[in-house]
């Protein structure tokens, strides 16, 4: 079973200046959560106050109702925390895996055991007597993983342990994370600046931008009602537009309409739309109109970037379309199937 995470009050401060504000957090026994944002905006911090490395200037960090300020080693054992950075030891990478279980003061014969079974579920048991200096950086980070979990963890800390992975090493990791996390309640908390690796492993995700939780919720809320424009950047919606509605609830951008409606008052806001929603058209008066500056070909699709004033727009078209050429004006639609309304920046 997975242990309980429980956080009140918390302020932290580094250098004189205040770099973590989470009034409160829980974790129910066995729940996933990603934490997502910015680099710098305290992910890491909150990982550390949450293992016990570091004492939060106000508030408490409770992990089955006890204080981390006041965890004993029996608490600290339920604690499993892959870094970003694999620091592994120049010995073997067998060594690696057994040395948490040596201090727990495991026998030989088990420690050894242990190592094999967790290096074994990461793939990479082939590697048990090579030295760690000569892995690569996914093998690297696979040894890593293993040597947390070998400790059967209760709490399983994860920060951005993919982040200087290749594209096709870091996806071949997270499946295998994935599939690890799949069959065992253990209570995550994963933190990343990239969307892609917070939404598909998290039950819910926090939102932490400048120290502070800017929404919380699970990841198809996250993804289709993003709190403000800030968040909408962070989940990957390809445009985030400053916009204005006016008196009879159009949505206008760069002073046209986009096909958007809004029933509220009138004044500010930002338009958040994937790109997959933008539809151009032959131009025609009054809609929101723009110039194409770049088409590429992106992944089974066009990817296409169009200037409205001083708006930058971007659409991607099915490759089964014409795309436009550089130069070409067209009339943009907006699918409010694909967009959002969000607060102003």
């Amino acid at each position: 079973m997975g242990s309980r995470l429980r956080l009140r009050g918390i302020r932290h401060r580094r250098g004189g200046r205040e770099v973590l504000a989470v009034a409160e957090l829980d974790l129910a026994a066995g729940e996933r959560l990603a934490v997502l944002g910015p680099n710098g905006a305290g992910k890491t911090t909150l990982l550390r106050l949450v293992a016990g490395l570091e004492e939060p200037a106000e508030g408490s960090v409770e992990i089955d109702g006890v204080p981390t300020v006041e965890a004993g080693a029996e608490l600290r054992r339920r604690i499993g925390y892959a870094t970003q950075r694999a620091g592994l030891l120049s010995t073997s990478v067998r060594r690696n895996v057994e040395l948490p279980l040596r201090w727990r003061g495991l026998p030989k014969a088990a420690r050894t055991q242990t190592a094999l079974a967790a290096l074994e579920r990461l793939g990479v048991a082939h590697l048990a007597e090579r030295r760690a200096a000569a892995l690569s950086g996914g093998e690297a980070q696979r040894v890593s993983l293993a040597r947390a979990l070998a400790l059967d963890p209760r709490l399983l800390l994860l920060d951005e342990p993919a982040a200087a992975l290749d594209a096709e090493a870091r996806r071949s990791f997270l499946d295998d994370l994935a599939a690890l996390l799949a069959d065992r309640s253990m209570t995550v908390v994963h933190v990343s600046h990239r969307a892609d690796e917070a939404l598909r492993l998290a039950d819910r995700v926090a939102v932490l931008v400048n120290g502070a939780v800017r929404q919380l919720a699970e990841p198809s809320r996250v993804l289709r009602e993003p709190a403000d424009a800030m968040v909408a950047r962070l989940v990957g919606y390809e445009n985030v537009l400053p916009a204005r509605v006016d008196g009879s609830g159009d949505v206008l951008i760069a002073g046209k309409r986009c096909g958007l409606r809004r029933t509220e008052e009138p004044g500010p806001v930002a338009v958040a739309a994937w790109a997959t929603g933008l539809r151009l058209a032959e131009a025609e008066s009054g809609a929101l109109e723009a110039m194409v500056q770049l088409v590429t070909a992106g992944p089974g699709r066009w990817e296409v970037v169009l200037a409205a004033g001083d708006t930058t727009l971007r659409a991607h078209l099915p490759l089964t379309e014409a795309p436009p050429a550089p130069g070409d004006r067209r009339a943009v639609h907006i699918d409010q199937r694909l967009a959002r309304l969000v607060s102003a920046p």
